[in-house]
């Protein structure tokens, strides 16, 4: 697949603000022909740069979202805790990272309540020495 020029970086955002503009939207806030972006959009599928269209709910009733900042254990990595948070269906996202935080898990819950009982457990996991609680108060940027 050829690099990435700024048409397709913008054409990426523009679908992940909203995945159901139209390729006449589309065509329009890049300059392009309909046809030229249909065949864009198509090469970035067909390379994997965009994987798939999804639904993202509005703020109308979300869930309280919190990172976990955990740390492992002496002798144990990622290998060893991911299939234990995997197991769990409060997590939404987890990044390796380097630094002081060893795993970045991004988590929702119903209520504080249920969160600190979700960072109850995470902390009680083989593997696990600690865990640093970072609520969300505001998504400002999101474009997954």
């Amino acid at each position: 697949m050829k690099a990435l020029d700024a048409t397709d970086r913008t054409l990426i955002a523009l679908l992940q603000d909203n995945a159901r503009l139209s390729t006449v939207a589309l065509a329009k806030a890049v300059g392009l022909s309909r046809s030229t972006v249909q065949e864009r959009i198509a090469r970035l599928e067909d390379s994997g740069v965009i994987e798939r269209y999804t639904v993202r709910l509005g703020q109308g009733g979300d869930p309280l979202q919190a990172w976990l900042l955990l740390r492992y254990a002496d002798g144990f990595s990622c290998d060893d805790v991911m299939p234990s948070l995997a197991a769990l269906p409060q997590v939404q996202l987890c990044h390796s990272v380097a630094g002081d935080t060893d795993l970045m898990v991004l988590v929702q819950a119903d209520t504080p309540t249920v969160l600190a009982d979700l960072r109850e457990r995470v902390i009680a996991l083989k593997g696990v020495d600690d865990v640093t609680t970072v609520p969300v108060l505001r998504t400002t940027l999101d474009r997954r």
